[in-house]
């Protein structure tokens, strides 16, 4: 197939990664200027209001922050049918025997225009948005004496030394939980706030530069909220990602200027990893040249995969064999850095979410952090099966 034959296909009515995704039953709604919703890939309920791991770009691409996939109509189809490139393009409708050459170029230079113009506006907004984000991290109270601490502590946390002013974890009085979008009668998209609570934020940081913020919504009384969909009533997620986290990490604890550190403890969960960080701090271990660092989640952990595998057991709503995230990194695609310092890295896998997916990401992880540097030992340590790090610290088990 050329190009222009490639470029019509994808351009048919009826083609977009929102009339696809439909066509294979994913329950999508509107966030910003695209969709959300759950992964025909990875989901086993297509229809759940609450996911949000699957979006659907502006321009017409897809990603999933699970998957740690994403591409075009093309590869949508073949993640998630799953079928090869011949058969996602005949499912897609097949060549056509002629190509308007000069309907080709037309669309070709709308394209471009259209790309620019969302770049630029892409950009602002990002931009906007760190800014606004930074003020609410810059503005949050020191966690000490706040519900911050008691939500530690209530999951069997102390909150880590860090110097008055300097903390890592914040804590926030009314944070507004943004759920969703309506359009108001001159047609402006508005994004409800269907909660405002207590929040713990963390900031997410790439190479050093502040990218978003990491957000815990709290019960006053200890715990996580509980957060309900106005209208169908389904619990939501009490953590939420505002910014950009692709690449990005939560340093939690860090070594102290000038020394430079030589290890990294990262796990996907700030109590995962705090859990190991206390655990270490109580049997006495030094831990005055580690960083204990969070990857936000379990795809940003292992970054994006060179290719997708058949997992042993799981299936998709339809019945067919689940395609997960291999464990082969992409190494093209942007992902965690490290100091050039570390050369010695633990990952934590938590036993509590599905094994296959957590050691393809551990192992994604892993070949990303060695082929930076090929002396750089990485190693792997795993929870007790069906717990995370911080059930195992709570409970006393042993690992």
């Amino acid at each position: 197939m050329t190009p222009a034959e490639l470029d019509e296909l994808k351009s048919r009515p009826g083609n977009s990664c929102a009339d696809v995704a439909a066509r294979l039953g994913v329950h999508l709604r509107h966030h910003g200027r695209g969709y959300i919703g759950p992964c025909p890939i990875c989901s086993t309920d297509l229809t759940d209001a609450s996911a949000t791991k699957f979006e659907i770009k502006p321009e017409g691409s897809w990603v999933c922050a699970v998957c740690a996939d994403g591409g075009d109509v093309i590869a949508l189809v073949q993640r998630a049918l799953p079928t090869d490139f011949r058969g996602a393009v005949e499912w897609l409708g097949g060549v056509t025997s002629h190509v308007d050459e000069a309907a080709r170029e037309a669309r070709e230079r709308a394209k471009a225009a259209e790309q620019a113009k969302r770049e630029a506006a892409s950009d602002r907004y990002r931009e906007r948005e760190r800014g606004a984000l930074y003020d609410v991290w810059r503005r949050a109270a020191q966690p000490w004496g706040t519900p911050v601490e008691a939500y530690l502590a209530h999951r069997g946390l102390p909150v880590p030394p860090w110097p008055q002013g300097a903390a890592r974890l914040r804590y926030v009085a009314d944070m507004p939980y943004f759920h969703g979008q309506t359009t108001d009668e001159a047609g402006r998209k508005q994004y409800p706030v269907i909660h405002r609570g207590p929040a713990m934020v963390a900031p997410i940081t790439r190479e050093g530069k502040f990218s978003g913020i990491h957000i815990t919504y709290l019960e006053l009384g200890g715990g996580k909220a509980r957060i309900c969909e106005p209208v169908s009533g389904e619990a939501l997620p009490a953590k939420k990602v505002r910014g950009s986290k692709a690449g990005g990490v939560i340093m939690l604890v860090k070594v102290t200027p000038p020394a430079e550190p030589l290890n990294w403890i990262i796990g996907e969960g700030i109590e995962t990893v705090l859990s190991v960080w206390h655990a270490m701090t109580q049997c006495g271990i030094d831990t005055a040249s580690t960083e204990f660092v969070s990857s936000v989640d379990l795809g940003n952990l292992g970054g994006k995969a060179a290719a997708l595998v058949t997992h042993p057991s799981l299936t998709t709503p339809t019945g067919r064999p689940r395609r997960v995230p291999g464990p082969e990194p992409d190494l093209t695609a942007a992902g965690i850095v490290l100091p050039e310092s570390v050369n010695h890295v633990v990952m934590l896998g938590d036993g509590d979410s599905d094994m296959v997916m957590t050691q393809c990401a551990v192992a994604r992880g892993a070949d990303r952090f060695r082929a930076a540097r090929a002396d750089r030992v990485v190693k792997a340590a795993y929870a007790v099966e069906g717990l995370d790090f911080n059930d195992m610290l709570r409970s006393g088990t042993d690992g």
